[in-house]
């Protein structure tokens, strides 16, 4: 491949590449075949933003926007859904380029906050977002609704 060195949106085509890192980000096995299946849906929402860093032909992160309006802000409002670096490219400014380019969509959308939720055991992503100029202040509250739990 080339050598584009960059963010830009996600193509169909990134999408094995894209798999690889969320398998990571969980720390768990997924199902590749409904992510490929939602993967595809999301990326032609207009509603949601996909973003990856490529360098040299290699997606080396990749970040999602969900922008969504709400009635308890009365406007729109973009969530990080997923960010994710390489594990060998973290520390090299990546998800600062790929948070930017998030931040930048919710902006061109009118969205008067951004939010990411980020769980509790990934404490160096907590001090990543606060480095963005993000601020702790909501608690999120989750339950699980399969029987797997």
């Amino acid at each position: 491949m080339g050598s584009m060195k960059g963010v830009r949106a996600a193509k169909s085509e990134d999408r094995e590449q894209i798999c690889v890192l969320i398998t990571a980000l969980e720390e768990t096995e997924i199902d590749r075949s409904a992510f490929f299946e939602i993967f595809e849906a999301n990326r032609t929402d207009p509603a949601i933003h996909y973003f990856v860093y490529e360098e040299e032909g290699r997606v080396a992160g990749f970040a999602s926007l969900y922008v969504q309006r709400l009635l308890h802000h009365t406007a729109y409002v973009a969530e990080i859904q997923e960010l994710v670096v390489d594990r060998d490219r973290r520390g090299a400014g990546i998800g600062s380029q790929l948070f930017q380019a998030a931040k930048e969509a919710a902006l061109d959308h009118g969205c008067i906050q951004l939010e990411v939720c980020c769980n509790k055991k990934r404490k160096p992503s907590h001090g990543f977002y606060e480095a963005q100029g993000m601020k702790n202040d909501h608690y999120k509250f989750c339950m699980s609704l399969s029987n797997e739990s």
